[in-house]
């Protein structure tokens, strides 16, 4: 089995992935998405250097996925804030929602605040 690595054995039910060549068996049990470890035996599974993913793991090994929608991000302008990718509408104020990609924030309580936000609602006076 080219996941467990365990011999298969005569009569044993084995899976064949076509895209990953003709010299890789799995046990149906182990075949399966090399993050999540997803059972993708009768789904969509995608081959990507040696490993098999899940339809949202590949996409997500093409494509950055933004934090604020959960969504995959197509564009080539996106902000990386906090860790984590975000669609440059997507980042922004937690107290005004204005879009904070490019500019000063502060954070508080781990959520991102505009400067003037933070001065208004959170500065000592």
């Amino acid at each position: 089995c080219y996941h467990c690595k365990l011999t298969m054995k005569e009569g044993d039910p084995a899976v064949y992935a076509e895209r990953a060549g003709y010299d890789k068996l799995w046990h149906p049990g182990c075949f399966v998405c090399c993050t999540c470890s997803e059972l993708l035996v009768d789904m969509i599974y995608f081959w990507k250097n040696g490993n098999l993913y899940c339809g949202r793991h590949y996409c997500d090994s093409e494509r950055p996925r933004c934090a604020g929608c959960d969504e995959l991000i197509f564009s080539n302008e996106y902000t990386l804030a906090e860790g984590q990718n975000w669609h440059l509408k997507h980042f922004c104020c937690f107290d005004c929602d204005c879009v904070l990609a490019g500019i000063t924030y502060l954070t508080v309580n781990d959520k991102p605040v505009c400067k003037s936000c933070y001065m208004k609602n959170y500065a000592a006076v």
